[in-house]
Protein backbone atom coordinates (compact mmCIF):
# COMPACT_ATOMS: atom_id res chain seq x y z
CA UNK A 1 0.00 0.00 0.00
CA UNK A 2 1.18 3.40 -1.06
CA UNK A 3 1.68 6.25 1.71
CA UNK A 4 -1.27 7.62 1.17
CA UNK A 5 -4.53 8.50 3.05
CA UNK A 6 -6.34 4.75 2.83
CA UNK A 7 -8.65 4.51 0.29
CA UNK A 8 -10.97 1.90 1.87
CA UNK A 9 -11.34 -0.10 5.27
CA UNK A 10 -9.22 -2.49 3.85
CA UNK A 11 -6.15 -0.80 3.21
CA UNK A 12 -6.36 0.50 6.97
CA UNK A 13 -6.72 -2.96 8.09
CA UNK A 14 -3.60 -3.42 6.30
CA UNK A 15 -1.79 -0.31 7.79
CA UNK A 16 -3.05 -1.97 11.40
CA UNK A 17 -0.73 -5.53 10.51
CA UNK A 18 2.46 -3.06 10.91
CA UNK A 19 1.36 -1.35 14.18
CA UNK A 20 2.02 -2.57 17.33
CA UNK A 21 -1.69 -3.54 18.29
CA UNK A 22 -3.90 -4.23 15.61
CA UNK A 23 -7.86 -4.53 17.32
CA UNK A 24 -8.82 -3.09 13.22
CA UNK A 25 -8.72 -6.25 11.63
CA UNK A 26 -12.25 -8.15 12.34
CA UNK A 27 -11.01 -11.72 11.52
CA UNK A 28 -10.06 -14.13 14.16
CA UNK A 29 -6.51 -13.59 15.45
CA UNK A 30 -6.26 -15.17 19.02
CA UNK A 31 -4.30 -18.43 20.01
CA UNK A 32 -5.42 -21.81 19.76
CA UNK A 33 -6.15 -24.77 22.81
CA UNK A 34 -2.96 -26.55 22.91
CA UNK A 35 -4.72 -30.12 22.00
CA UNK A 36 -5.95 -27.91 18.75
CA UNK A 37 -2.15 -27.36 18.08
CA UNK A 38 -1.09 -30.66 18.57
CA UNK A 39 -3.70 -31.95 16.45
CA UNK A 40 -3.10 -29.33 13.39
CA UNK A 41 0.62 -30.60 13.24
CA UNK A 42 -0.75 -34.22 12.60
CA UNK A 43 -2.93 -33.11 10.19
CA UNK A 44 -0.64 -31.50 8.24
CA UNK A 45 2.03 -34.16 8.18
CA UNK A 46 -0.72 -36.47 7.18
CA UNK A 47 -2.24 -34.12 4.70
CA UNK A 48 1.19 -33.70 3.17
CA UNK A 49 1.52 -37.90 2.56
CA UNK A 50 -2.24 -38.16 1.16
CA UNK A 51 -2.55 -39.11 -2.44
CA UNK A 52 -3.81 -36.72 -4.21
CA UNK A 53 -5.73 -38.69 -7.17
CA UNK A 54 -9.42 -38.97 -6.02
CA UNK A 55 -9.04 -36.64 -2.68
CA UNK A 56 -10.61 -33.12 -3.66
CA UNK A 57 -14.42 -33.99 -3.07
CA UNK A 58 -13.91 -36.65 -0.27
CA UNK A 59 -12.01 -33.66 1.69
CA UNK A 60 -14.64 -30.89 0.64
CA UNK A 61 -17.42 -32.86 1.26
CA UNK A 62 -15.88 -33.94 4.86
CA UNK A 63 -15.01 -29.88 5.35
CA UNK A 64 -18.73 -29.08 4.29
CA UNK A 65 -20.01 -31.57 6.91
CA UNK A 66 -18.23 -30.61 9.73
CA UNK A 67 -18.85 -27.08 8.62
CA UNK A 68 -22.50 -27.46 8.67
CA UNK A 69 -22.64 -28.80 11.75
CA UNK A 70 -21.61 -25.44 13.27
CA UNK A 71 -23.83 -23.02 11.13
CA UNK A 72 -26.93 -25.29 11.10
CA UNK A 73 -27.27 -25.53 7.18
CA UNK A 74 -26.62 -28.83 5.23
CA UNK A 75 -24.27 -28.09 2.32
CA UNK A 76 -25.46 -30.12 -0.70
CA UNK A 77 -23.39 -31.28 -3.60
CA UNK A 78 -24.26 -29.16 -6.62
CA UNK A 79 -25.50 -25.79 -4.96
CA UNK A 80 -22.58 -25.46 -2.89
CA UNK A 81 -18.94 -23.99 -3.91
CA UNK A 82 -15.98 -23.58 -1.58
CA UNK A 83 -14.06 -20.81 -2.37
CA UNK A 84 -11.06 -18.93 -0.73
CA UNK A 85 -12.61 -16.15 1.16
CA UNK A 86 -16.06 -14.45 0.93
CA UNK A 87 -14.56 -11.76 -0.86
CA UNK A 88 -14.42 -14.19 -3.39
CA UNK A 89 -18.27 -15.68 -2.69
CA UNK A 90 -19.30 -11.93 -2.96
CA UNK A 91 -17.52 -11.31 -6.32
CA UNK A 92 -19.04 -14.40 -7.98
CA UNK A 93 -22.58 -13.15 -7.03
CA UNK A 94 -21.57 -9.62 -8.20
CA UNK A 95 -20.77 -11.12 -11.59
CA UNK A 96 -23.80 -13.35 -11.70
CA UNK A 97 -25.88 -10.02 -10.77
CA UNK A 98 -23.87 -7.86 -13.41
CA UNK A 99 -24.96 -10.26 -16.08
CA UNK A 100 -28.69 -9.94 -16.21
CA UNK A 101 -28.43 -6.24 -14.68
CA UNK A 102 -29.87 -7.19 -11.65
CA UNK A 103 -31.16 -3.65 -9.40
CA UNK A 104 -29.78 -4.46 -6.24
CA UNK A 105 -30.38 -2.88 -3.02
CA UNK A 106 -27.14 -3.16 -0.39
CA UNK A 107 -27.55 -3.34 3.00
CA UNK A 108 -26.15 0.24 5.21
CA UNK A 109 -23.87 0.99 6.98
CA UNK A 110 -21.31 -2.05 6.01
CA UNK A 111 -18.40 -3.22 4.94
CA UNK A 112 -17.22 -1.10 1.86
CA UNK A 113 -15.58 -4.20 0.01
CA UNK A 114 -19.42 -5.36 -0.57
CA UNK A 115 -20.75 -2.45 -2.53
CA UNK A 116 -17.21 -2.16 -4.19
CA UNK A 117 -17.07 -5.10 -5.67
CA UNK A 118 -20.44 -4.66 -6.87
CA UNK A 119 -20.28 -1.49 -8.47
CA UNK A 120 -16.94 -2.53 -9.87
CA UNK A 121 -18.61 -5.14 -11.58
CA UNK A 122 -21.38 -2.82 -12.83
CA UNK A 123 -24.19 -3.68 -10.48
CA UNK A 124 -27.03 -1.11 -10.47
CA UNK A 125 -26.91 -0.88 -6.07
CA UNK A 126 -29.41 0.77 -4.62
CA UNK A 127 -29.12 1.79 -0.62
CA UNK A 128 -31.04 -0.24 1.71
CA UNK A 129 -30.81 1.39 5.24
CA UNK A 130 -30.71 -1.27 7.96
CA UNK A 131 -33.83 -0.68 9.85
CA UNK A 132 -35.50 -1.49 7.02
CA UNK A 133 -34.43 -4.54 6.80
CA UNK A 134 -33.23 -5.73 10.55
CA UNK A 135 -34.59 -6.86 13.25
CA UNK A 136 -37.94 -7.00 11.38
CA UNK A 137 -38.02 -5.96 7.27
CA UNK A 138 -40.35 -3.10 6.24
CA UNK A 139 -41.44 -5.29 3.52
CA UNK A 140 -43.76 -1.77 2.01
CA UNK A 141 -41.00 0.00 1.97
CA UNK A 142 -38.74 -2.41 0.59
CA UNK A 143 -41.66 -3.06 -2.28
CA UNK A 144 -41.25 0.49 -3.45
CA UNK A 145 -37.66 0.18 -4.09
CA UNK A 146 -38.38 -2.14 -7.09
CA UNK A 147 -35.15 -4.47 -6.95
CA UNK A 148 -34.48 -7.58 -8.66
CA UNK A 149 -31.99 -8.90 -5.84
CA UNK A 150 -31.06 -7.82 -2.00
CA UNK A 151 -27.82 -8.09 -0.57
CA UNK A 152 -27.60 -8.19 3.08
CA UNK A 153 -25.15 -9.02 6.18
CA UNK A 154 -26.81 -11.35 8.81
CA UNK A 155 -25.27 -10.78 11.58
CA UNK A 156 -24.49 -6.69 10.04
CA UNK A 157 -20.88 -5.97 9.77
CA UNK A 158 -20.28 -3.49 11.39
CA UNK A 159 -23.73 -3.49 13.90
CA UNK A 160 -23.97 -6.73 15.10
CA UNK A 161 -27.94 -6.70 13.48
CA UNK A 162 -29.49 -9.66 13.24
CA UNK A 163 -33.04 -11.16 12.43
CA UNK A 164 -34.60 -13.70 14.17
CA UNK A 165 -36.09 -17.20 12.23
CA UNK A 166 -39.77 -15.34 11.87
CA UNK A 167 -38.56 -12.29 10.13
CA UNK A 168 -36.52 -14.16 7.90
CA UNK A 169 -38.97 -16.72 6.62
CA UNK A 170 -41.49 -13.23 5.92
CA UNK A 171 -38.36 -12.08 3.91
CA UNK A 172 -38.25 -14.83 1.75
CA UNK A 173 -42.17 -15.08 1.60
CA UNK A 174 -41.81 -11.36 0.34
CA UNK A 175 -38.98 -12.16 -2.14
CA UNK A 176 -40.50 -15.10 -3.65
CA UNK A 177 -43.86 -13.14 -4.31
CA UNK A 178 -41.85 -10.07 -5.59
CA UNK A 179 -40.05 -12.63 -7.12
CA UNK A 180 -37.07 -10.81 -5.35
CA UNK A 181 -33.46 -12.95 -5.36
CA UNK A 182 -31.95 -12.78 -1.31
CA UNK A 183 -28.63 -12.79 -1.18
CA UNK A 184 -26.49 -13.16 2.57
CA UNK A 185 -23.63 -12.40 3.86
CA UNK A 186 -23.50 -14.89 6.86
CA UNK A 187 -19.79 -14.82 7.69
CA UNK A 188 -20.02 -13.35 11.29
CA UNK A 189 -22.80 -16.06 11.68
CA UNK A 190 -20.90 -18.31 13.71
CA UNK A 191 -20.60 -16.45 16.19
CA UNK A 192 -24.56 -15.57 16.79
CA UNK A 193 -26.19 -19.05 17.26
CA UNK A 194 -29.57 -17.25 16.09
CA UNK A 195 -28.10 -17.01 12.42
CA UNK A 196 -27.32 -20.71 12.56
CA UNK A 197 -29.74 -22.09 11.05
CA UNK A 198 -30.77 -23.26 7.50
CA UNK A 199 -31.46 -20.05 5.03
CA UNK A 200 -31.41 -22.11 1.94
CA UNK A 201 -34.12 -24.62 3.00
CA UNK A 202 -36.05 -22.32 4.47
CA UNK A 203 -36.30 -19.96 1.00
CA UNK A 204 -36.71 -23.66 -0.76
CA UNK A 205 -40.00 -23.80 2.00
CA UNK A 206 -40.99 -20.04 0.64
CA UNK A 207 -40.51 -20.96 -2.94
CA UNK A 208 -37.63 -18.09 -3.13
CA UNK A 209 -33.95 -17.79 -4.68
CA UNK A 210 -31.82 -17.44 -2.31
CA UNK A 211 -27.74 -17.53 -2.09
CA UNK A 212 -25.68 -17.74 1.35
CA UNK A 213 -21.95 -16.55 2.12
CA UNK A 214 -20.43 -18.42 4.54
CA UNK A 215 -16.74 -17.76 5.90
CA UNK A 216 -14.20 -19.49 8.53
CA UNK A 217 -11.93 -16.75 8.69
CA UNK A 218 -13.99 -14.38 11.27
CA UNK A 219 -13.96 -17.26 13.52
CA UNK A 220 -11.59 -19.63 13.04
CA UNK A 221 -8.08 -18.05 14.57
CA UNK A 222 -5.84 -19.91 11.67
CA UNK A 223 -2.93 -17.76 10.61
CA UNK A 224 -5.61 -16.24 8.03
CA UNK A 225 -6.04 -19.94 6.72
CA UNK A 226 -9.50 -19.74 5.72
CA UNK A 227 -12.40 -20.51 3.25
CA UNK A 228 -15.80 -19.87 2.46
CA UNK A 229 -18.84 -21.36 1.00
CA UNK A 230 -21.36 -19.90 -1.38
CA UNK A 231 -24.35 -21.74 -1.34
CA UNK A 232 -27.96 -21.80 -3.62
CA UNK A 233 -31.55 -22.65 -3.79
CA UNK A 234 -32.19 -25.07 -6.63
CA UNK A 235 -33.06 -22.82 -9.32
CA UNK A 236 -29.70 -20.91 -9.16
CA UNK A 237 -27.36 -24.23 -9.46
CA UNK A 238 -26.31 -24.22 -13.15
CA UNK A 239 -26.14 -20.75 -13.67
CA UNK A 240 -23.76 -19.93 -10.33
CA UNK A 241 -21.84 -23.12 -10.99
CA UNK A 242 -21.23 -22.10 -14.13
CA UNK A 243 -19.69 -18.69 -12.86
CA UNK A 244 -17.75 -20.47 -10.49
CA UNK A 245 -16.30 -23.23 -12.38
CA UNK A 246 -14.89 -19.70 -14.84
CA UNK A 247 -13.15 -18.58 -11.53
CA UNK A 248 -12.18 -21.41 -9.61
CA UNK A 249 -10.59 -24.92 -9.81
CA UNK A 250 -10.93 -25.70 -6.30
CA UNK A 251 -9.69 -24.61 -2.71
CA UNK A 252 -6.27 -26.36 -1.76
CA UNK A 253 -7.20 -29.85 0.15
CA UNK A 254 -4.21 -28.72 2.60
CA UNK A 255 -6.19 -25.96 3.78
CA UNK A 256 -9.56 -27.95 4.07
CA UNK A 257 -7.44 -30.48 6.32
CA UNK A 258 -6.41 -27.95 8.95
CA UNK A 259 -9.50 -26.00 8.81
CA UNK A 260 -12.00 -29.32 9.11
CA UNK A 261 -9.82 -30.49 11.94
CA UNK A 262 -10.52 -27.24 14.07
CA UNK A 263 -14.25 -27.63 13.32
CA UNK A 264 -14.05 -31.01 14.39
CA UNK A 265 -12.02 -30.83 18.18
CA UNK A 266 -14.32 -32.64 20.91
CA UNK A 267 -16.74 -30.32 22.70
CA UNK A 268 -14.23 -29.65 25.62
CA UNK A 269 -11.74 -28.39 23.15
CA UNK A 270 -14.09 -26.84 20.97
CA UNK A 271 -12.41 -23.84 19.18
CA UNK A 272 -15.79 -22.27 17.92
CA UNK A 273 -17.42 -21.62 21.50
CA UNK A 274 -13.76 -20.75 22.70
CA UNK A 275 -14.12 -17.90 20.27
CA UNK A 276 -17.48 -17.11 21.60
CA UNK A 277 -16.43 -16.91 25.13
CA UNK A 278 -13.30 -14.85 24.31
CA UNK A 279 -15.64 -12.41 22.54
CA UNK A 280 -17.94 -12.29 25.45
CA UNK A 281 -15.11 -11.87 27.83
CA UNK A 282 -13.26 -8.95 25.65
CA UNK A 283 -16.77 -7.10 24.96
CA UNK A 284 -17.15 -7.17 29.00
CA UNK A 285 -13.51 -5.29 29.19
CA UNK A 286 -14.44 -2.49 26.45
CA UNK A 287 -17.75 -1.64 28.04
CA UNK A 288 -16.41 -1.76 31.57
CA UNK A 289 -13.88 0.59 30.50
CA UNK A 290 -16.17 2.97 28.91
CA UNK A 291 -18.39 3.01 32.03
CA UNK A 292 -15.56 4.51 33.76
CA UNK A 293 -14.58 6.87 31.30
CA UNK A 294 -18.34 7.86 31.65
CA UNK A 295 -18.75 7.09 28.09
CA UNK A 296 -21.17 4.21 27.87
CA UNK A 297 -23.30 6.59 25.72
CA UNK A 298 -20.85 5.22 22.74
CA UNK A 299 -23.35 2.67 22.38
CA UNK A 300 -25.84 2.47 20.34
CA UNK A 301 -29.68 1.77 21.57
CA UNK A 302 -29.89 -1.35 19.05
CA UNK A 303 -25.99 -2.65 20.15
CA UNK A 304 -25.58 -5.86 20.91
CA UNK A 305 -26.06 -7.06 24.58
CA UNK A 306 -23.46 -7.70 26.83
CA UNK A 307 -23.83 -11.71 26.43
CA UNK A 308 -23.18 -11.21 22.78
CA UNK A 309 -20.48 -13.26 21.04
CA UNK A 310 -20.34 -11.04 17.65
CA UNK A 311 -16.18 -10.39 17.78
CA UNK A 312 -16.88 -6.90 16.84
CA UNK A 313 -17.78 -3.68 19.04
CA UNK A 314 -19.70 -0.06 17.03
CA UNK A 315 -19.25 2.68 19.10
CA UNK A 316 -20.47 6.14 18.24
CA UNK A 317 -17.63 8.44 19.78
CA UNK A 318 -19.04 11.91 18.46
CA UNK A 319 -17.53 14.79 16.81
CA UNK A 320 -13.75 14.35 18.75
CA UNK A 321 -13.54 10.94 17.35
CA UNK A 322 -10.53 11.87 14.74
CA UNK A 323 -8.76 12.95 17.99
CA UNK A 324 -9.43 10.13 19.58
CA UNK A 325 -7.88 7.83 16.33
CA UNK A 326 -4.79 10.00 16.55
CA UNK A 327 -4.25 9.58 19.79
CA UNK A 328 -4.63 5.64 19.52
CA UNK A 329 -2.22 5.93 16.44
CA UNK A 330 0.52 7.96 18.46
CA UNK A 331 0.54 4.92 20.82
CA UNK A 332 0.49 2.12 18.42
CA UNK A 333 -2.84 1.19 18.65
CA UNK A 334 -5.21 0.62 15.08
CA UNK A 335 -9.01 0.68 15.01
CA UNK A 336 -11.30 1.01 11.90
CA UNK A 337 -12.61 4.47 11.52
CA UNK A 338 -16.67 4.27 10.99
CA UNK A 339 -17.56 6.74 7.69
CA UNK A 340 -16.48 3.78 5.28
CA UNK A 341 -19.03 1.48 6.43
CA UNK A 342 -21.67 4.16 5.53
CA UNK A 343 -20.64 3.95 1.45
CA UNK A 344 -24.20 5.07 0.22
CA UNK A 345 -23.30 8.51 1.57
CA UNK A 346 -20.17 9.27 0.01
CA UNK A 347 -17.80 9.00 2.95
CA UNK A 348 -17.29 11.89 4.91
CA UNK A 349 -19.70 14.39 2.96
CA UNK A 350 -22.49 13.73 5.93
CA UNK A 351 -20.81 14.85 9.38
CA UNK A 352 -22.33 12.92 11.27
CA UNK A 353 -20.99 9.56 9.60
CA UNK A 354 -17.33 10.52 10.51
CA UNK A 355 -18.21 10.12 14.57
CA UNK A 356 -18.08 6.18 14.44
CA UNK A 357 -15.43 3.27 15.20
CA UNK A 358 -15.33 -0.38 14.83
CA UNK A 359 -13.34 -2.40 17.05
CA UNK A 360 -11.94 -6.06 16.45
CA UNK A 361 -12.86 -8.18 20.07
CA UNK A 362 -11.02 -11.85 18.88
CA UNK A 363 -7.84 -11.14 20.46
CA UNK A 364 -6.11 -12.57 23.40
CA UNK A 365 -7.03 -11.15 27.12
CA UNK A 366 -3.72 -9.59 27.35
CA UNK A 367 -3.74 -8.54 24.31
CA UNK A 368 -7.01 -6.37 23.62
CA UNK A 369 -6.76 -5.35 27.51
CA UNK A 370 -3.50 -3.26 26.10
CA UNK A 371 -5.63 -2.11 23.32
CA UNK A 372 -8.56 -1.47 25.04
CA UNK A 373 -6.37 0.91 27.87
CA UNK A 374 -4.86 3.15 25.33
CA UNK A 375 -8.65 3.49 23.44
CA UNK A 376 -9.99 4.57 27.03
CA UNK A 377 -6.90 6.76 27.64
CA UNK A 378 -7.81 8.12 24.49
CA UNK A 379 -11.27 9.18 25.01
CA UNK A 380 -10.83 10.56 28.51
CA UNK A 381 -7.99 12.96 27.83
CA UNK A 382 -8.95 16.64 26.57
CA UNK A 383 -8.23 18.21 23.31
Amino acid sequence: MSSQQPRNLTEFELMAQVSRLDLADGHANHSLRPETLGSLESAFAAALKEERHGLVHRVEREFLSALGRHTGQPYAAGSSHIVYSASVGVDIMAKYLAVRRYRTGMITPTFDNLPALMTMTGVELVPVPELRVMPEPDLDALSRLGLDALFLVLPNNPTGAVMDEAAVRRLFAWGAAQRVLIVVDASFRLLDPRACVDLIDMAEQADADAVTIDDTGKTVSLQDTKASVLSVTHRMCDAVSEVVSHCLLNVSCLDLRLLTTVLTMPPDHDEIGRARTLARRNRAVLRELLTSCDRIGCLPDSSPGQESALSIEWLHIGPERDRVLRRCRGQGLQILPGQPFFWATGGGEQPHTGEWVRIALLRDPEEFRRGADIFASALRARA
